[in-house]
């Protein structure tokens, strides 16, 4: 009886270490993962303000070559794609540009709808607000 009693004890022992060493690792690889999923969602943010930056640095390129009817069509995208970005990011920089550039969203429409030159100004103005705004965010020079 005494026997098993020592065996039963060894074998509970062997369980307990057993599952510590294992739950220990789980709790490590844990604290890995949610430390990547903070740097995926990061990356992402990166990524999707790169592209806004993107899509105003080719209206400012678009309205510089007098192609004001693409400038009309990609400008509707990239003031759709600012709001969309405007109720995701947290950053109070670039939700402060954001606003800004969106209130301009229907002085710019008109401009374009005109033809007229002073867009490439205002697209302009937008993009280097746009790009002082992000630097911390992008690590931009």
């Amino acid at each position: 009886m005494r026997y098993f009693f020592v065996v039963l004890v060894l074998m509970a022992l062997s369980f307990g270490g057993g599952f510590w060493w294992e739950y220990s690792r789980a709790r490590s690889v844990q604290t890995e993962l949610s430390s990547a999923n903070a740097q995926l969602a990061q990356a992402n943010d990166t990524v999707r303000l790169s592209r806004l930056q993107d899509e105003l640095l080719t209206l400012v390129e678009d309205t510089a070559n007098k192609n004001y009817g693409d400038a009309a069509t990609a400008s509707t995208a990239f003031f759709n794609h600012l709001n969309d970005e405007l109720s995701r990011t947290t950053q109070p920089n670039a939700k402060s540009a954001m606003q800004s550039i969106l209130a301009q969203r229907d002085q710019v429409t008109a401009d374009l709808a005109k033809a007229d030159p002073a867009s490439r100004d205002m697209f302009a103005q937008m993009s280097a607000a746009f790009h002082h705004a992000l630097q911390p965010v992008l690590g931009a020079p």
